[in-house]
């Protein structure tokens, strides 16, 4: 079987992914599913926001607790929220969102030591091309950092859960399953690639690869006809960026890592103020993935 067939295969109508959005009584309109995935992220943050500056205010908690603070709660009310109008108004269960029992834990393990490789691979070519090295540590590794990175990857978890069930869980199934399923991954990937574009460092290639990125996780999502490996995948990415290697995520500074390092050389090479995600070695290796996937679905598949 060809890549090109099985990819075509892999978008078919009838994937069970996308099948998952037909179980409810309604499938919500493209004209509400794009603006609303911007809706959710907005009132998350909101809600969360009261609170978080009382607790600010009156506890002076510090900057790590804040940070967990933006990744747990604000990410988890729109977590919640997204459920409320799969529950209440598409009529379906929670679950039908991608998160199918079957290899669950597995799954998620899986998308998280992957995610942790190609990070790693990443790193090692911007090591090649350009030049890494580790420099003095401001937080030098003690047990109340680990604890802190802990907790932080307990944040990511949620994080990185919740932008996988709003554009690929929900945005990308509901459309793929009242239209056509290339119709949901364009629309979803520009969107994802689009919602970062305000953040700090954001270049060309930055961009590309938030679309690439965002298609290789839409690939494992149909893949595996869950969404389990996308999350693990999604929030190993993330954590292990600033909190392993000290590197900026999405042009975001982290307050705690392992190691921390900096890099030197060209902005397409390194990535610049965006962090290793704008670099054009991510590009190479976020298609590498994508091949990958092809090749495993088409030996799946024979």
């Amino acid at each position: 079987m060809t890549l090109l067939k099985t990819l075509k295969n892999l978008f078919s109508p009838d994937n069970e992914f996308v099948n998952l959005a037909r179980s409810g009584k309604r499938i919500t309109h493209i004209a509400i599913a794009i603006p609303f995935i911007i809706v959710f992220l907005i009132v998350g943050g909101i809600l969360s926001f009261i609170p978080g500056q009382f607790i600010a205010d009156q506890l002076n908690p510090g900057e790590a607790f804040i940070s967990f603070y933006n990744l747990f709660i604000s990410f988890g009310i729109t977590i919640v929220l997204v459920g409320l109008w799969v529950k209440l108004f598409e009529k379906r269960p929670f679950w039908t969102l991608g998160f199918t029992a079957h290899g669950a834990v597995k799954k998620y393990f899986k998308g998280f030591f992957v995610g942790l490789f190609m990070l790693s691979v990443v790193i090692a070519l911007i090591s090649i091309f350009g030049k890494i090295e580790i420099v003095e540590n401001p937080n030098p590794i003690n047990l109340k950092v680990l604890g802190i990175i802990g907790l932080l990857l307990i944040g990511y978890m949620v994080q990185g859960a919740a932008e996988e069930i709003l554009a690929r869980g929900w945005q990308f199934q509901v459309i793929a399953a009242r239209y056509k399923p290339w119709i949901g991954a364009l629309i979803s990937s520009v969107i994802f690639a689009l919602l970062h574009g305000f953040n700090s460092g954001i270049s060309p290639i930055a961009l590309v690869n938030l679309f690439l990125f965002a298609v290789l996780l839409l690939l494992f999502i149909l893949h595996d006809r869950s969404i389990w490996a996308a999350c693990g995948w999604h929030t190993a990415w993330n954590w292990a960026l600033e909190n392993i290697f000290g590197l900026k995520v999405s042009g975001s500074e982290g307050i705690v890592s392992i190691f921390k390092f900096s890099t030197q050389g060209p902005n397409y090479i390194t990535g610049g103020d965006f962090g290793p995600e704008g670099s054009i070695l991510t590009t190479f290796v976020l298609i590498g993935g994508m091949i990958f996937i092809l090749i495993f679905e088409a030996r799946k598949n024979k």
